[in-house]
This record gives C-alpha cells, sequence and structure tokens, in this order.
C-alpha cells in the first residue's frame, strides 16, 4: 500500500503523512546547546546538561562527559554522570518531536521515565 491509500485510510493527507514521518524521523547527529529535563511535570534540574559538540556533554555538577549517537536508531549511550543517572535497563533516545530537540530516557518496558528538552 502506497502512502496516499494508506493516508486515506487514516482520513489524512499524503502531505500530512509526510510530515509527521519527517518530523519522526531521527536526526543525524544530536542538536548542540542547553536541555533542560522533566519527570511528571517536575523539573529534574540534577539531569541538565549541555551538548557541547559532537558526541561531548558538560552535565549540571560540571563534570564533563561523552555520549556515542546512533543517528539510524536514535540511541544514545551516554558515559560520566549521565551515564549513571539511571538505573540499568535504561535506554536513552534522542528524537526531535516537532522539532524539539529531545532526550529521552526510557525504563525497562519502553515508558519514559525523563526526559529533556533542548532551551
Amino acid at each position: 500500500m502506497g502512502i496516499e491509500s494508506g493516508a486515506r485510510r487514516m482520513g489524512m493527507t499524503a502531505a500530512a503523512v509526510m510530515l509527521l514521518l519527517s518530523a519522526s524521523a531521527a536526526s543525524a547527529k544530536v542538536a548542540v546547546g542547553t536541555y533542560e529535563c522533566w519527570a511528571f511535570n517536575t523539573a529534574r534540574m540534577d539531569l541538565n546538561f549541555e551538548v557541547t559538540g559532537d558526541n561531548s556533554y558538560i552535565a549540571s555538577d560540571g563534570s564533563k562527559g561523552s555520549f556515542q549517537f546512533n543517528a539510524e536508531t536514535g540511541a544514545i549511550q551516554f558515559t560520566g554522570y549521565l551515564g549513571e543517572a539511571m538505573p540499568d535497563g535504561f535506554t536513552t533516545i534522542y528524537h526531535e518531536p516537532q522539532g524539539k530537540p529531545t532526550v529521552s530516557f526510557r525504563g525497562r518496558s519502553g515508558a519514559e521515565a525523563s526526559f529533556c528538552e533542548k532551551t
């Protein structure tokens, strides 16, 4: 089934489907800048960080760390402070919902436990 016929079945235009697909696609790299973090409508300032360049960041405590980013899957593996911030078995995903660079910490079930948005 093509995009047009699938879009009609969902009551959407093909352009709207393409926009949704492009918005959810993984980025080629993690956006540089400051990220503020939240969990269940509560600020998680201890998780705030700044991406300073390709594969490097500064944590909320001032320590430096690095990360590996898989552009195909959106998966991030942090070292340093953020690498120790979540329990074993948690994963971290970078995505840009509605064009907003976001890092999502997810529990073993895949549910989001905390997220950080670029400010």
